[in-house]
């Protein structure tokens, strides 16, 4: 095998030193892996160019293209909020290696919002940030096979892993963990059948602007990062995430505020909102109980405390839970 590929199914430090000087013609005199991320179809690695500017470059084996293409639109138009991208030698927006796609942007130094937090300028500034992508004259993209379509993340639907999990012999602890949540898990595919009052207007959106993915720079700037999961979809895919959060973390009434005066007036479609929220959770909820059950140790105690935490009292599936009963009681109202 070439030094050009891993010599396993996830590349190596070496990988992408080969990748980036062949394919963006790029001198890297040092590179490191960053660590720290739950996208186990992705790897990022910071590095260092011969005049000592810094890079990130990001390895995926998504399919969808969006991401890439909607940062590039963003930046042509003058519109500061993300990284800035690097194009391939040959003029692409990403490379192939390695049975995936490699992208080059300029590295951010600072830290993500959810680790620093953000004060209520921040959180005005964060729904100015959502607002300038929602705004953004963006062309749908092409409807490829493996693409992102709507809220769904996973390459296996929840409903087929619920009924995977509901299928497995008891007798696990980890397991028992699943059943004891089977109610809950239960109202919340109620959740996913809520009809919209009206089809809702399609933006180009992040896809997950939860503040792990908001870098605050040294200047006290925000950015996006990670787009990985862009489409374009009614407003309230990007907006769920404020306002029922996936980091065990629920904004305050106050940084809510702050965030919708910072976005502006919108009309929000609730059920829209609690079903995305539920979709999520249930997408969660699932995926990390079958990493539970079928990963390695170090994976297992990782993916048992997302699991508990997601149904713990600050977790996504508990902050939805109430406007969702709520929200079944109105559809039920309207039938």
């Amino acid at each position: 095998m070439s030094a050009a590929e891993p010599t396993a199914g996830r590349p190596t430090p070496a990988d992408a030193r080969h990748w980036v000087t062949a394919d963006f013609a790029m001198q890297v005199t040092a590179i490191e892996e960053v660590t720290g991320g739950t996208d186990v179809s992705a790897v990022v690695w910071r590095f260092v160019d011969d005049t000592g500017d810094a890079w990130a470059a990001k390895w995926t084996t998504r399919t969808t293209t969006t991401g890439t293409r909607l940062v590039g639109s963003m930046a042509d138009a003058g519109l500061d909020r993300a990284p800035s991208a690097v194009p391939t030698a040959d003029g692409r927006r990403r490379s192939r290696r390695g049975g995936g796609r490699l992208a080059v942007t300029r590295w951010t130094d600072g830290e993500d919002a959810a680790t620093v937090g953000l004060d209520l300028a921040g959180w005005h500034a964060y729904g100015e940030l959502l607002a300038d992508v929602h705004a953004h004259a963006f062309p749908l993209p092409p409807r490829r096979q493996g693409a992102r379509r709507g809220i769904r993340r996973r390459r296996q639907r929840y409903r087929a892993a619920i009924r995977t999990l509901d299928a497995r012999l008891t007798g696990d602890d980890v397991l028992g963990l699943w059943h004891d949540a089977r109610p809950r898990i239960a109202l919340l595919q109620q959740g996913t059948t809520l009809a919209s009052a009206a089809p809702g207007e399609r933006v180009p959106c992040h896809g997950d602007p939860h503040l792990g993915n908001v870098l605050v720079e040294p200047s006290g700037g925000l950015r996006l990062v990670d787009w990985d999961e862009a489409v374009v979809a009614p407003r309230e895919l990007d907006l769920h995430l404020v306002e029922f959060s996936v980091l065990f973390a629920p904004a305050s009434p106050d940084e809510l505020a702050a965030f919708r005066a910072g976005y502006g007036p919108v009309v929000l479609d609730e059920h829209r909102l609690v079903r995305y929220a539920c979709v999520r959770a249930l997408e969660d909820l699932t995926s990390t109980m079958t990493t539970a059950l079928d990963g390695s140790a170090e994976d297992r105690t990782e993916a048992l405390r997302v699991f508990t935490g997601i149904l713990a009292p600050s977790g996504s599936a508990s902050l939805v839970e109430d406007r969702l009963r709520a929200a079944l009681a109105d559809a039920a109202s309207r039938s």
